[in-house]
């Protein structure tokens, strides 16, 4: 076998399965808090990536080297590798820059430099299954179990491994006592504070103020007995606290002492009919946020943060305290409780 082919197949299979864990991984700690060692994971094979850049470099090059030519599809393949290579450098260096503290935590569009990196890390899927289509070169089982390939991936692991704990280092040399961060690299904000912490919002929300006057919580759908509430019925309702830890895709986390009612026991009440697997809420704008029934126990319909009512911006008259899901499906200024 020639060692070009094999190097080639080599760096590209393991680029791409490298990807794949980086993607996997990140994708759930988009969805859900991730337990520390799967935040490890990512980091880890983020610095193996880093490790395959060189190598992967080395292919690019000699894509370069041979030009552009009549066949149009190798000349957009040979554009969309050499912007990958740079798009991969920027998500990889936005993750180091927050990381690092290297910085202001806000960049362009008021967004932190971990917010572009989730932007771009996803923009970058789309680019890299195109290129993967047209590039792939079909692995064989000798290219890795051979004692050289058997030594690469030893000297890639063992080199993801130093990289990652020199990073991990310098990061928590660089934190700020007073701002502890979470293993997924959130900074606190405002924790035990009342109202005292960060505002998110999607796109279009929060333009319409609601009145505690007007407000109405209606749960309905595949449920035998749909209901509406008011504001006085809801806070009329069997309230109870939590401490709970809202960790924000933006790069912030605050925990806090929230009050409401429990989920579960509300849909309880108006009894899902059999067959019925999850719910939505929908909040004043529109936007929504999908559950499974059996994550209800987990919701609290909040009405107060540190004994202090909402205010508007924070979500009044009411939002969801969900503390298995990252920030941005905390629905705020819930309207509707859809069961299916």
């Amino acid at each position: 076998m020639q060692p070009k082919a094999i190097f080639l197949r080599f760096t590209s299979t393991t680029l791409l399965a490298t990807i794949v864990l980086l993607t996997l991984t990140g994708l759930y700690g988009l969805m859900w808090p991730m337990p520390v060692w799967m935040y490890d994971l990512h980091r880890i094979s983020a610095w193996a990536l880093v490790g395959l850049i060189p190598w992967k470099g080395v292919i690019i090059w000699g894509s370069l080297r041979r030009g552009f030519d009549r066949r149009f599809i190798r000349s957009v393949v040979l554009v969309v590798s050499l912007l990958l290579a740079v798009w991969t450098l920027s998500v990889i260096g936005l993750a180091l820059f927050w990381s690092w503290r290297a910085g202001p935590e806000r960049l362009w569009w008021y967004q932190t430099a971990v917010s572009w990196h989730w932007y771009l890390a996803l923009g970058l899927l789309v680019p890299l299954l195109f290129h993967a289509w047209q590039k792939w070169p079909r692995p064989r089982k000798a290219d890795f179990t051979t004692r050289r390939g058997f030594l690469k991936l030893l000297g890639l692991s063992a080199s993801a491994l130093g990289l990652w704990g020199i990073s991990a280092a310098l990061s928590t040399r660089r934190e700020d006592p007073e701002r502890p961060e979470t293993p997924s690299g959130s900074r606190e904000e405002g924790s035990f504070s009342g109202l005292d912490y960060p505002v998110n919002m999607m796109v279009g929300e929060g333009k319409h103020r609601l009145s505690a006057d007007t407000w109405t919580l209606a749960v309905r759908g595949a449920v035998k007995d749909p209901v509406a509430l008011d504001y006085a019925a809801v806070l009329a309702r069997p309230a109870e606290e939590r401490i709970a830890t809202l960790d924000c895709t933006d790069g912030w986390f605050t925990t806090q002492v929230w009050r409401g009612c429990n989920l579960r026991v509300l849909l309880a009440e108006v009894g899902p009919l059999d067959g019925a697997t999850g719910f939505i809420l929908r909040a004043a704008s529109g936007y929504s946020a999908y559950f499974l029934l059996t994550e209800a126990d987990d919701i609290l319909l909040a009405t107060h943060s540190g004994g202090i009512p909402f205010d508007h911006w924070h979500g009044f008259p009411l939002r969801a305290v969900v503390p298995s899901r990252r920030g941005w499906q905390w629905v705020k200024w819930v309207v509707e409780i859809v069961v299916f």
